[in-house]
């Protein structure tokens, strides 16, 4: 006798329990047995063109003496917006060897749908999806009649996967969908102001500022006599070929504020990158020094900067100590 199977839903959180009561009416699907219950787990990526969707879940069959089995099964859908189609491939993998055996197939489905029928809810008229099948395949149900007839009894009239989702489901889809659609309207607007800028400033687009120059000399806590120069030495950025520099020494004063001292001071590339450095700042400028800095006593602070042929920016400061000159102060550097 023909039977039509009576799907009931059973709502778990976001997933969906698909069961099967007693034969309801004459007529329809070839039946044998009940059809296994299937939990229903699924997930959705949305572009404006296409939906995709990723399903997961479990079924659990009769096995011998009465138990029961359960095993996985998966499921692939996609609509597209273009020219109205939906896709379903279910999966159900043989059970592994070292497992008790179960039933086990692969069906896809083509069909034209007016919407996503993953998305649109039933159609009042009919109770499904207006969805038309256009190409049905399946394993043989005379391999795995029961899971076959299951899968049958929910993919007759739309994809499986979509026919007995919940409410909540489809909300959940549908919230998801309006976040995916609003992040690639975000990221194309954010594509459209950066083409604008690059059109209408071309030059200012491709001016890469370099990294500040290293400071190798003094370092940090340094401390040095009054009257002697301090040795300031300076490497280029990594990569960058560097023709000068500018550095800024500054004084902390008493209320704990940094003073600048000499600010800008422009120093040849070759001198500050060399071995001896940058000497003529701390001297006392007596005798034949040219161009000597003089120094004071206290807490000073040095950073510097590229100055040719392209401007960096600034590095961080060095802070460095200058102590009351020695009858005999060393010849140096303490």
């Amino acid at each position: 006798m023909k039977t039509r199977l009576a799907v009931s839903v059973i709502s778990i959180g976001l997933g969906t329990l698909l069961g099967t009561t007693e034969p309801a009416s004459a007529g329809g699907l070839d039946v044998v047995g009940k059809a296994p219950p299937c939990t229903e787990f699924i997930t959705g990526t949305f572009t404006r063109t296409s939906d995709a969707y990723k399903v997961e879940g479990t079924c659990t069959s009769g096995g011998s003496l009465g138990s029961k089995i359960t095993f996985p099964w998966k499921a692939a859908g996609a609509y597209s917006e273009v020219d109205h189609t939906a896709r379903e491939v279910i999966t159900v993998d043989p059970a592994p060897i070292s497992q008790p055996s179960h039933p086990y197939g692969r069906w896809e489905g083509i069909y034209r749908c007016p919407g996503d029928p993953w998305l649109v809810w039933f159609n009042p008229s009919t109770g499904r999806p207006t969805c038309n099948a256009v190409a049905l395949s399946g394993d043989s149900p005379v391999k795995d009649q029961d899971l076959q007839a299951y899968f049958n009894a929910l993919r007759e009239y739309s994809p499986a996967t979509a026919d007995n989702l919940t409410q909540a489901q489809r909300d959940a889809l549908l919230a998801k969908k309006d976040s995916d659609l609003k992040a690639i309207a975000k990221a194309e607007a954010e594509q459209r102001r950066g083409a604008a800028v690059r059109q209408s400033t071309p030059d200012q687009m491709v001016v890469v500022v370099p990294g500040p120059p290293i400071i190798l000399a003094p370092k940090s806590g340094q401390q040095f006599y009054a009257r002697l120069p301090v040795q300031i030495r300076l490497a280029p950025p990594q990569g960058a070929s560097v023709t000068a520099y500018a550095i800024s020494l500054e004084m902390r004063d008493a209320n704990n504020h940094w003073t600048p001292m000499y600010p800008n001071l422009g120093i040849d590339a070759a001198e500050a990158q060399s071995a001896a450095g940058f000497t003529r700042f701390g001297s006392d400028g007596g005798g034949n020094t040219v161009g000597a800095l003089p120094s004071r006593v206290g807490t000073w602070r040095v950073s510097a900067q590229v100055a040719l042929p392209k401007p960096s920016r600034w590095s961080e400061p060095v802070v460095f100590s200058i102590l009351q000159p020695r009858v005999s102060a060393p010849a140096g550097i303490k």
